[in-house]
């Protein structure tokens, strides 16, 4: 997909995402997850799957997510490991060629994970985008969804 489609459809997705989690409560940030990711996986037609992977300390353990079945505990390895250690996104073209791939599915070709953090820096959760397609993921998808994840958190601490 082109950049200028994605960018459409995230900017879509992003209203979307604010108009459907404005009257969540906001200590709760479950309903706001699930909302995530059901808007996310409906508008952008490359995602096979997305969620959350809350950040526990021995292990990452799935949250609200959208797709087929997930891995429902993974270590601190693979691309959600690494997101989460390093506290930065990062985008895979092909994860077979990343080390330490965590395979839940082997349908999965590339993958994008961002990090959550809360306002001290500290690693909540991480939202990992799994695609069917090689290459799927660039800085277009990085750009809005470290624009999108930070509205999970909106009022938290003000």
């Amino acid at each position: 997909m082109d950049s200028e489609s994605k960018e459409k459809l995230y900017v879509e997705a992003t209203e979307e995402i604010k108009r459907r989690i404005a009257p969540l409560e906001k200590g709760n940030i479950i309903p706001r997850m699930a909302t995530i990711s059901a808007v996310l996986k409906d508008k952008m037609p490359y995602y096979f799957w997305c969620g959350f992977y809350f950040a526990e300390e021995e292990e990452l353990i799935a949250g609200p997510y959208q797709g087929p079945s997930a891995c429902p505990n993974i270590s601190y390895s693979g691309v959600c490991g690494a997101s989460a250690k390093k506290k930065e996104s990062i985008v895979v073209p092909d994860v077979h060629k990343f080390p330490g791939h965590v395979v839940c599915d082997v349908r999965s070709q590339s993958e994008i994970v961002v990090p959550l953090l809360d306002d001290k820096n500290r690693i909540i959760a991480v939202f990992d985008v799994d695609s069917s397609e090689l290459n799927a993921f660039d800085e277009v998808d990085r750009k809005y969804l470290e624009q999108i994840m930070p509205l999970l958190l909106e009022g938290e601490f003000s």
